[in-house]
């Protein structure tokens, strides 16, 4: 699996439990990144309970290093996608 395969499928992870949740990518390197999903805290422990185990096999199973991080939409607020680092280099 690619970074950006492992990008889509916690993506998708991360909408399927918050619809509206926004997110911001940051790629580190070609198998580093992490992702910053804002979205309601009452979705917070969904968001991480769905994407928990994923980012654990992507690491032991692809080398593939994925940080997912958590934000309450209502005290932090997303950076603009125009300020935000573009997902693709």
């Amino acid at each position: 699996m690619s970074l950006t395969q492992a990008i889509e499928d916690l993506t998708a992870s991360i909408k399927a439990v918050s619809p509206n949740a926004e997110i911001r990518v940051l790629r580190h390197s070609d198998e580093e990144a992490s992702i910053r999903a804002y979205a309601p805290a009452e979705h917070g422990a969904a968001i991480k309970e769905a994407t928990r185990e994923k980012t654990i096999k992507l690491s032991l199973d692809e080398g593939i290093e994925v940080q997912v991080i958590f934000y309450d939409i209502a005290t932090d607020l997303p950076p603009k996608e125009a300020e935000a680092l573009p997902a693709e280099e």
